[in-house]
């Protein structure tokens, strides 16, 4: 079996290549990091590294597309883009966000990394959507969890242990998802109003038989950010995302958006799918962050963040999201605060350069830290896989 050399910097090794690969930086204690297109490989990273990087992005093939089944079989390194292509020409899709980057990257890349947003509220998160893995252990060995059927419950759920991990614990070299039915019909709507207002709306949408694909909140700054106009400031915005293979059913659920609504409000239209809207990489000295806390607070907790402009959109059900903006350092520290104290976390996806002389921590210290540290342990004993380095450690 051919190997491929090591050398610093990026390697491109082949999925038959990379298992004598890893062998060989585990048995020389060799720190590297995976990577697919290597677009987000600054994510969560103050520091840059210049050290060894293994990527996949060679390994982008479609290995099986179970079209009656709604399950697709991919390499790691398969951008999201060109299977979203392969899976539309079947009446299909991935019923996942891209990631606020000019790119969404590889699906390797998107499951490794665990986020979600909007689109959780009607599918869950590309973890429920995850039915099987295959991987290689840090010390070169092959492995798979999962299978190719959506019903699966045999062995450790090692599937959703990876999913989030960040690519911390083992290198993904294949996937294997849920698809689901593309909806031949799709109404976006932009809704605005003041805040009892949208807290009567928010409470009457929890409570009613609408299924709409996403209930996003945004911030004043993240519609305009987006060109929407009409939205005053200290208003509360609403997106509200429907789909159906009925017209009627889409029109039907809009008239009943607008009679709850009233004249107290404002409804608009929006032109583009708020899914693509959102995919915007953050300008430079801006920060990105991941962000989430309990649904009730999320509300209240963007109107108070509005005077330092920041571009805010989070879940309405989920409480899960991203904000974006030119924060200092101090804003960004007391709006992590302020989320742990309503039971949330904030992720520090990217923080400008020089934004402090010791870079914030990307990750807050979570309550498992030590099963985590524990579990990284058993799979990476010396250390080598993402430099030795653990999300929410």
């Amino acid at each position: 079996m051919r190997t491929a050399a090591i050398t610093r910097g990026w390697l491109r090794p082949t999925l038959q290549e990379v298992p004598d690969l890893l062998r060989q930086f585990h048995g020389a204690r060799q720190p590297w990091r995976p990577a697919g297109l290597g677009e987000h490989l600054h994510w969560c990273q103050p520091l840059p590294w210049g050290g060894q990087v293994v990527s996949l992005a060679a390994n982008n093939r479609i290995l099986r597309h179970s079209v009656e089944d709604f399950t697709i079989e991919v390499e790691a390194g398969l951008p999201l883009g060109w299977l979203q292509a392969a899976l539309a020409e079947q009446g299909q899709w991935l019923a996942v966000d891209p990631p606020p980057a000019t790119s969404p990257g590889t699906v390797g890349g998107l499951v490794a990394r665990g986020l979600s947003a909007g689109l959780r509220h009607r599918y869950l998160g590309i973890r429920d959507q995850l039915i099987g893995v295959g991987f290689v252990r840090a010390d070169g060995v092959t492995a798979k969890a999962g299978g190719r059927v959506v019903k699966n419950v045999a062995g450790y759920d090692l599937m959703r242990l990876l999913c989030g991990s960040w690519g911390s614990l083992a290198l993904l070299t294949r996937l294997t998802l849920r698809t689901y039915p593309m909806p031949s019909r799709r109404r976006h709507l932009l809704l605005s109003g003041a805040r009892e207002t949208m807290g009567q709306l928010r409470q009457w949408l929890l409570r009613s038989c609408l299924t709409p694909e996403r209930m996003d909140w945004w911030s004043p700054a993240m519609a305009r950010r987006l060109g929407c106009g009409g939205v005053l400031e200290g208003d509360l915005c609403l997106v509200v995302s429907l789909a159906s293979i009925s017209q009627d059913a889409i029109t039907a659920q809009e008239q009943a958006l607008a009679t709850q609504l009233g004249d107290s409000g404002r409804m608009q239209p929006l032109a583009n799918w708020p899914q693509v809207a959102l995919a915007r990489a953050p300008e430079p000295g801006e920060w990105l962050l991941h962000l989430g806390c309990r649904p009730a607070a999320m509300a209240r907790l963007m109107l108070e963040t509005s005077p330092t402009g920041l571009c805010w959109q989070a879940g309405l059900a989920t409480g899960l999201g991203y904000a974006v903006g030119a924060l200092t350092v101090e804003q960004v520290l007391r709006l992590r605060n302020r989320l742990t104290t309503h039971g949330g976390f904030l992720t520090i996806l990217v923080q400008p350069q020089g934004a402090t002389p010791s870079p914030l921590p990307p990750w807050q210290r979570q309550p498992a830290a030590d099963v985590m540290l524990a579990i990284k342990h058993a799979l990476d004993p010396y250390g080598v896989v993402s430099a030795g380095g653990t999300p929410g450690i």
